[in-house]
């Protein structure tokens, strides 16, 4: 049997035997997990402030900006792949530059807009974060769960949960229940 084999034989009994004396502690945990960023954002609180925030004149003038920047740029590649055996080097160049320039204002467009987005879940994070932890709080002693692991796909530390220990629906209809 070769170093590799062994190896995982070793791992797997190694995590078998892990797997299992888990299993025996957790008997006496009631776990649950959560998705701090969807219970917070899917709130009907946070709907409202992101559809205004997409009502607002100063996003739909650089929404209008980037769609227009975009087909801009769309028509010059179409154009350079289908003229570009006839265009000269001097008219390709143009429109390569021209294209380039665009490509940059483009991502100068989404990057305003993201920074608009962000602003917003943060203020809206800043303003639900009491009322948040309150009823985190709440459900912990309710349910009486005594492990609480975060689901979140930007922590990446839950590798897999059973949906029925997710209480992220719960905390954001606690949420919009107070909103009310």
């Amino acid at each position: 049997m070769g170093k590799t084999m062994k190896f995982f034989k070793t791992f797997f009994v190694a995590i078998t035997t892990l797997l299992f004396t888990f299993s025996l502690f957790a008997a006496d945990l009631n776990i649950a997990t959560l998705d701090p960023q969807a219970a917070l954002f899917s709130t009907n609180v946070a709907k409202k402030e992101l559809e205004e925030l997409e009502n607002s004149e100063e996003w739909k003038e650089v929404v209008e900006e980037l769609q227009a920047k975009a087909t801009e740029a769309r028509e010059i590649q179409e154009k350079t792949q289908k003229d570009g055996p006839t265009m000269s080097d001097e008219e390709k160049q143009e429109a390569s530059q021209k294209f380039q320039s665009l490509q940059q204002d483009i991502n100068f467009l989404r990057e305003k807009t993201n920074q608009f987005r962000n602003q917003t879940l943060q203020l809206l994070s800043q303003e639900q974060a009491e009322t948040f932890q309150v009823i985190v709080t709440e459900l912990i002693r309710a349910k009486g769960i005594t492990l609480l692991i975060n689901s979140g796909a930007q922590q990446q530390i839950l590798l897999h949960a059973d949906q029925s220990y997710d209480i992220t629906q719960e905390v954001i209809d606690a949420m919009n229940e107070k909103e009310d």
